[in-house]
């Protein structure tokens, strides 16, 4: 992995008469044509970004909801990007587009409306597949590009009305280093097929998690990386992974404030089981399925962890070397106990170019029966804005915390599968 050390902090301080953080209203676009500014959402409050590996981001922000520009957000409709100021460049850097997708009104003495927009990598999870696609012996690069493809250019059955414009969505697939430089294709090829009614974020989030897959996220096309600016957003993916190692350590009671460690063992497995799918309708027809397991389930002499077991449904898979890809890809996650670090960052620790999502940073804590010294990656990254323009920066290092949404989902997605059969 590369290293890097941090970069000059040059100092750009936040112009007067403002707060860190800004938050622009824009109509969803439906062509390849930028869109306009509808309004500046400065009555916007109690403002949080949520970014994870691996995963779409959120923002939610609170509006007076009979100010002017609370009646400018419409749902599904209109778009929010969120903007931070940053000290290294002297610009602000979009940080998060997404669509507002939910909200709530609260009244009773006043009338307070609460927005939450999801980015543009969210949306992929309400694409699916509307003819079977194939692809073999193909960079999974390709494979990925051809999956957003599919996401972009809605095509129904024969009869079935055009669904262009309504089906654009402002996305471009691009390949990426650990260290966001751009890349050739990843020499990694594959067979896929992806049958009728496979949810397309799920299908490449799978591809991503084999052996020798991929880290992906969705940055905004007005982003200084994205260069020059584009009127969509790119999804990139990057091989063999996202993030590079930073050198300077994040230390408990110097920049880091506030701990929350947590170890699950609904996070761990030395023995993995993915059952595939047979392609038959005999109940009693051989199943199809690869098992893959560590060294430590039946080594208590050495390692007394002993057996820990759990099963994944791949149904939409049939080829055996796929399962094998995928099984490898599920116990090289689940086959190390590694705790889950929350970390409340100190006031002014944090500025543009610190870290990025997927870095390995050095972690001290030195409290107790915890003696921790050693380099995590993160995997998540919080910012609660306050109203008076500052932040709250809060980082997840270690693994991604389970969640009973994430369950859920998993859950649906396998029960989708299976009614393909």
């Amino acid at each position: 992995m590369t290293v890097v050390q941090l970069p000059t902090l040059a100092t750009y301080p936040i112009p007067p008469g403002r707060g860190r953080w800004r938050l622009t209203l824009h109509p969803r676009q439906f062509t390849t044509t930028a869109p306009p500014v509808l309004a500046q959402l400065d009555g916007a409050r109690g403002r949080r970004l949520d970014q994870q590996l691996n995963g779409s981001a959120s923002f939610t922000f609170t509006m007076d909801g009979r100010s002017p520009d609370a009646a400018m957000v419409t749902e599904l409709a209109t778009d929010v990007v969120a903007w931070r100021w940053s000290e290294v460049t002297g610009k602000d850097v979009p940080c998060f587009r997404g669509i507002v997708a939910q909200s709530e009104d609260q009244l009773d003495d006043s009338h307070v409306v609460t927005f939450t927009a999801h980015d543009y990598l969210a949306m992929l999870g309400r694409r699916y597949v509307t003819n079977t696609r194939a692809w073999t012996n193909t960079d999974q690069d390709n494979i990925a590009n051809g999956l957003l493809s599919a996401a972009l250019n809605v095509v129904g059955t024969p009869g079935t009305p055009s669904f262009t414009p309504g089906c654009y969505l402002p996305l471009q697939a691009n390949w990426f280093s650990p260290d966001g430089s751009p890349r050739a294709v990843s020499g990694q090829l594959r067979d896929r097929t992806y049958a009728g009614s496979t949810e397309i974020g799920k299908a490449i989030d799978d591809l991503a998690h084999v052996i020798n897959g991929f880290d992906y996220d969705v940055i905004p096309g007005m982003h200084p990386a994205v260069s020059p600016n584009r009127p969509y957003d790119w999804l990139r993916l990057f091989y063999p992974q996202q993030g590079v190692t930073r050198t300077d350590p994040l230390e408990y009671g110097s920049t880091i404030a506030t701990v929350t460690r947590s170890v699950n063992s609904v996070d761990y497995a030395n023995f993995i089981r993915v059952l595939g799918n047979n392609a038959s309708s005999d109940p009693n027809a051989a199943q199809v399925y690869s098992e893959k397991w560590n060294g430590d389930a039946n080594n208590v002499g050495v390692t007394p962890v002993g057996l820990w077991m759990d099963a994944e449904n791949a149904a939409d898979v049939s080829v055996g070397t796929t399962l094998d890809q995928q099984a490898s890809g599920w116990l090289n996650q689940q086959g190390v106990l590694i705790p889950s670090y929350s970390l409340g960052l100190r006031p002014g620790t944090y500025y543009d170019r610190l870290f990025t999502m997927g870095d390995t940073v050095p972690i001290v804590i030195q409290s107790g029966r915890l003696a921790v010294n050693t380099n995590l990656r993160i995997v998540g990254i919080s910012y609660d804005i306050g109203d008076d323009g500052d932040e709250n920066v809060s980082i997840t290092v270690g693994r991604s915390p389970t969640s009973l949404a994430n369950m859920l989902a998993g859950t649906a997605a396998d029960v989708d599968a299976l009614a393909r059969r």
